[in-house]
């Protein structure tokens, strides 16, 4: 039967191949993304469709979606890691002292806005050639409209889920579970029911 440091010690490394699986998973999917989304851009071009370009801003948005959750599994893998596993000082230390590496003078490690920077290039440029291969007819001038409108919903749509991703603790998530239920006390008479 194995004992509690064995099975902590088990769920530390299925934990750490479950981050290490998604990253790899989030690799793969931004780049074939990111392929798919520049041939179909070459295809496009070298019709003059505008129609073509809405592929672009969708290959692009899969992507960074694709890119985004895995991200996101990472860094809640990593929150539970540092909560459950690191708070002792006899056990792994890897991301609780990588998150003091991050303050350190010289240490750069790459961001998130990168990626979000080459998505949402890559729909604005699918969104400028749209508009440069739209001739007078009203279908070719909709679909210019309906890719510039999928590119800025993605636009504003990854910005903020970005963001929202760089102000969540993960760690601090698994903190408040950790805590478990309380009983929450009547202090009083409210003002809306009386």
């Amino acid at each position: 039967m194995a004992t509690l440091a064995d099975s902590e010690r088990m769920e530390y490394e299925a934990l750490m191949n479950r981050g290490r699986d998604a990253e790899r998973t989030s690799q793969l999917c931004w780049t074939l993304s990111g392929l798919a989304a520049a041939c179909l851009m070459s295809w496009g071009v070298q019709t003059r469709n505008p129609a073509l370009m809405l592929p672009v801003v969708l290959a692009s948005a899969y992507g960074f979606y694709a890119m985004l959750f895995a991200r996101h599994q990472v860094r809640l893998i990593a929150g539970y890691i540092k909560e459950f596993f690191e708070t002792r000082t006899a056990g792994p230390q890897w991301f609780t002292r990588l998150g003091h590496l991050h303050v350190v003078p010289g240490f750069n490690p790459i961001k998130d806005g990168l990626s979000l920077f080459l998505a949402n290039g890559t729909s604005i440029v699918a969104i400028i050639f749209a508009w440069l291969f739209s001739t007078s007819d009203p279908r070719s001038i909709l679909m210019a409209g309906i890719v510039t409108g999928f590119g800025l919903l993605f636009g504003f749509h990854s910005m903020s889920e970005t963001w929202r991703m760089h102000q969540t603790h993960s760690a601090s998530l698994w903190h408040q579970v950790n805590v478990g239920p309380r009983e929450v006390s009547k202090s009083g008479p409210r003002a809306a029911s009386r």
